[in-house]
């Protein structure tokens, strides 16, 4: 509070009555600051009353609302927990219900009528586990992507659709740290899992191939480099290169004392030299800040190494952008016949006659029509084909080409095992007769025992070579061209080309060669050939629970006590799964509630900073309240004295 004293010595009335004046306003506003602090709690009112604790309060703000921010964001995770947590459990009790299902089922002796009861159970099961799977919770889906819009299950004639996404939602917890706030269904259920894990497609390096795209998606980060022949240092700037092309081009511009490089591009490596084939120093290393030279693998800092230099593997990544030629070791693949996926009992047929890229063959894939989704796996170099649709049976096969085999897609191949046939089943090899044998068009009969066969190849190998089957009428077993499964070929006769299994053996079934139930087939004769074609011997089954409870509930249905008690496994794994998934849930709850009560109690810090930076102290207020009243009583009194004053008062 300021104070003007008064003037002892002889003033003028107009200084006099101003200097009492300002000090009227000066005490009137002193005590409208302390009423100011009192209404509003605040000491400050201006950044200019006091800047710097204006700064840190304005800091301190900040802080406050993202604290708060945080613990809002806590509080909708945990809400969204708990939706998915109930749907989980839903999902549990109904997996559990199930397998019991499944162990009474298992019996042999159940009447028809017991088994129809069992199966409705397990089709309510099933019901009940894509009810939560639909679940959603603020407009949002619980377990089946966080950006769909309508139920992401849809059931349909004895099958289940799956149109959603594995999209989850996520926010910030604390800090930098972002936490997941819904579950992916896939790992809660299985479902969309895939089909098909394509065989690697093996690209090569090419002038289009982007530097992003080497060293196994690591990529190359473009930026200076330093070249000499022996004699100086020269820099060149990469850091415009966007392509392997381009920073071919750029190093092969270079002039190097009169002498240019030359720069070749091989499969998986870079091969740098002069360009008119003589020797020299050729040293190359990365100037300070940059590692170009190091990610492209051409250092050669001290030019020890003559040319040609070989940079180490780029190793291209499979993207969408791939080119076709690009694949195959460099040579290319031909697509150009088009594949077949056949889902249940349609058959889709994709026309691949256009495509030039990775990123094509999966647009018309996914186009096709089938409940397919087809993925690149960049990590792998390959493409992933995944099942959406529950309750059917999927096969990918030719269409009178390699398309499938080149892209790495086909489902049943010459290296399928015979072990893994019929669900894992196997071929029970025989001791006392033949596990299969093949009748040709002339009557010869060709019999295959399988002892020691591992693979299809195997079969198709052990029939081509038959030791009674070397002559002009032998029968040719290949993959079928169209689809999959065998195909045996032969020269026509008086009868058809016949396959015939043992009583005990279940080889021509496994293989497709035979359809189960039975023990016999025969051919056709098709443009003067006699022909036997087989079905797929490797279906691809979707999986997942849902998968698993519509094919368990027909097994009840039909007896068959090995499928029961193979798909009680499947149920098994798909619970286990399932309870993970909820404990994952649990944990995450866990996590979340301790970064809520975190940030709450930095919160309370916070304000607790604010608070001693800008609140009012009330008690030092009032105290100075009532001084700057008794001095503005002062001054008033000052002011009415000396307005009295006249000449009389000064003779």
């Amino acid at each position: 509070m300021s104070v003007f004293p008064t003037a002892g010595s002889r003033t003028s009335v107009p200084l006099q009555n101003q200097r009492l004046l300002t000090q009227l306003h000066a005490d009137q506003t002193t005590i409208q600051s302390y009423y100011d602090q009192l209404s509003t709690g605040q000491r400050i009112q201006r950044i200019g009353e006091d800047p710097a604790a204006a700064s840190r309060a304005i800091s301190l703000q900040s802080s406050i609302r993202y604290g708060e921010q945080l613990v809002r964001n806590a509080d909708e995770t945990t809400a969204f927990y708990a939706s998915a947590d109930q749907a989980l459990s839903v999902i549990d009790d109904a997996l559990i219900e199930s397998r019991g299902a499944a162990v009474q089922a298992a019996s042999n002796v159940l009447p028809d009528d017991e088994r129809e009861a069992i199966a409705i159970g397990i089709r309510q099961a099933m019901e009940q586990i894509v009810s939560a799977g639909n679940t959603t919770f603020r407009d949002h889906q619980t377990l089946s992507g966080i950006l769909q819009t309508g139920p992401s299950l849809v059931a349909e004639a004895g099958t289940v659709l799956f149109t959603g996404t594995q999209a989850t939602g996520q926010t910030k917890a604390s800090g930098n740290v972002t936490v997941q706030t819904t579950v992916a269904l896939q790992s809660a259920l299985g479902n969309s899992e895939p089909l098909v894990h394509g065989e690697p497609l093996d690209t090569t390096l090419t002038e289009a191939t982007r530097l992003i795209d080497t060293r196994g998606g690591q990529g190359i980060r473009p930026g200076p480099l330093r070249i000499s022949d022996g004699t100086s240092w020269q820099e060149v700037d990469l850091s415009t290169t966007a392509t392997i092309g381009d920073v071919k081009d750029v190093l092969e511009s270079m002039d190097l004392n009169g002498r240019s490089l030359s720069v070749t591009i091989q499969n998986d490596s870079l091969r740098i030299e002069y360009q008119d084939g003589l020797a020299g120093t050729l040293a190359i290393s990365d100037p300070p800040g940059s590692s170009t030279a190091a990610d492209l693998n051409i250092e050669n800092k001290d030019g020890f190494d003559p040319p040609p230099l070989i940079s180490g593997k780029l190793t291209p990544q499979v993207t969408a952008g791939t080119t076709l030629d690009q694949l195959n070791g460099g040579a290319g693949i031909d697509v150009s016949a088009g594949i077949q996926i056949q889902q249940g009992n349609e058959t889709f047929t994709i026309d691949l006659s256009d495509a030039e890229t990775v990123g094509d063959v999966i647009i018309a894939i996914n186009r096709s029509g089938a409940d397919v989704r087809a993925v690149v796996d960049q990590t792998n170099g390959r493409i992933d084909i995944e099942a959406l649709r529950a309750g059917v049976d999927y096969s990918i096969g030719e269409n009178g080409g390699t398309a499938a085999t080149a892209l790495g897609i086909r489902s049943a191949t010459a290296e399928t095992t015979l072990d893994s046939l019929g669900h894992e089943r196997g071929i029970l090899n025989l001791t006392d007769a033949p596990e299969l044998t093949i009748i040709r068009p002339d009557g010869t009969e060709l019999e295959l025992e399988f002892e020691g066969l591992e693979t299809v190849q195997d079969v198709l190998d052990a029939i081509n070579d038959h030791p009674d089957n070397q002559d002009v009428r032998r029968v040719t077993a290949s993959l079928n061209s169209v689809g999959n499964g065998i195909e045996l070929v032969a020269p026509p006769d008086a009868n058809p080309l016949t396959v015939r299994q043992a009583e005990a053996s279940s080889a021509g079934n496994r293989l497709g060669l035979i359809p189960e139930g039975e023990n016999e087939a025969v051919g056709f004769t098709q443009s003067g050939t006699a022909v036997f074609v087989g079905s797929d011997y490797a279906l691809r089954e979707p999986g997942g629970a849902i998968d698993s409870l519509l094919r368990l509930e027909q097994a009840v249905r039909d007896g068959d006590t090995y499928e029961i008690g193979r798909l009680q496994e499947q149920v098994d794994d798909a619970l286990k799964q399932a309870v993970t998934s909820r404990a994952r849930v649990g944990i995450w709850t866990q996590n979340i509630e301790i970064m809520r009560n975190n940030a709450s109690d930095q919160v309370v810090s916070l304000n607790e900073q604010l608070s001693n930076t800008i609140d009012t102290d009330f008690a030092d207020v009032i105290a100075n309240m009532n001084a700057s009243q008794t001095a503005l009583q002062a001054t008033m009194q000052l002011i009415g004295q000396t307005s009295q004053l006249s000449l009389l008062n000064y003779l």
